[in-house]
């Protein structure tokens, strides 16, 4: 994957366009635009860092293509790591596979109810 697609998917999962993209890296819509149509095939790693900064993308994967992906996994800040790690990747899943997630989460949720029942019943 490289540069181009890598920020193509920043905005698609972000649901940006080129411009929100350039005011959140503090470019140019311009700038923006010849990274994503690969006439310009290198970024700064000052926009690597805002890119990481506002948007959780680690910069060295913005940059190089290279480590984890994301560093902030939701934006939600009150989520423990775990959270945020499973709701991005379901982000990153495609529709069978979020249901099979959710029929796994289903069962999980009706054993857990089987054993509170259980746990509940006199002793004899």
């Amino acid at each position: 994957m490289g540069l181009s697609d890598r920020l193509k998917a920043i905005m698609a999962e972000n649901g940006l366009k080129q411009k929100e993209l350039a005011d959140i890296a503090g470019v140019t819509q311009g700038y923006i635009s010849g990274l994503v149509n690969d006439r310009n095939t290198v970024i700064s790693q000052s926009v690597g860092n805002l890119i990481e900064e506002k948007l959780g993308y680690y910069a060295e994967w913005v940059i190089n293509g290279t480590g984890p992906k994301v560093k902030h996994l939701s934006k939600n800040l009150k989520l423990s790591t775990d959270y945020q790690k499973a709701i991005s990747l379901m982000e990153q899943m495609n529709e069978a596979q979020v249901r099979c997630v959710l029929a796994f989460i289903d069962y999980l949720d009706e054993v857990g109810k089987e054993l509170k029942q259980d746990s509940e019943k006199p002793q004899e």
